[in-house]
């Protein structure tokens, strides 16, 4: 091969091989997490089942959110142990004031609030759903 060619084959290489783990990624995990998107839905949800919420900031162009997406909330364990909850996803672009709200200044940012909206914790960076478990199972 050329010398001069050779650069460039590696970096249409690296491209390739960044696109086919991309597209495994995006294949390799549906989402299975029963999120409700209505905030207010799902607070009285909530208040008239005595359960806490899982309050889950995101947005489309959030990468880690992404990746979160077909791993962490396409885990069978994680829904599971959602399942004391009422879970709800919340779109930081199109919930504003919400997200203001709650301080939200990184994502993916996760809450466990109680059925009044108050924070009992969170946590602000991607966790794989191991991690996850690990940070739900806190007391």
């Amino acid at each position: 091969m050329n010398k001069s060619l050779k650069p460039i084959a590696v970096i249409g290489l690296a491209i390739f091989i960044m696109a086919a783990v991309s597209l495994y990624m995006r294949a390799s995990g549906k989402e299975i997490v029963p999120w409700r998107e209505d905030y207010l839905a799902a607070k009285a949800e909530a208040a008239a089942t005595k359960r806490p919420m899982f309050l889950y900031f995101t947005a489309p162009w959030c990468a880690p959110c992404d990746y979160m997406k077909h791993t962490t909330w396409a885990s069978t364990e994680v829904k599971d142990a959602l399942a004391a909850y009422v879970t709800v996803k919340v779109n930081i672009d199109t919930n504003q004031e919400l997200a203001h709200q709650y301080g939200i200044d990184t994502i993916p940012h996760v809450f466990i609030v109680d059925e009044n909206g108050h924070v009992i914790r969170d946590y602000n960076d991607p966790m794989t759903a191991d991690e996850f478990l690990a940070w739900i199972k806190k007391k």
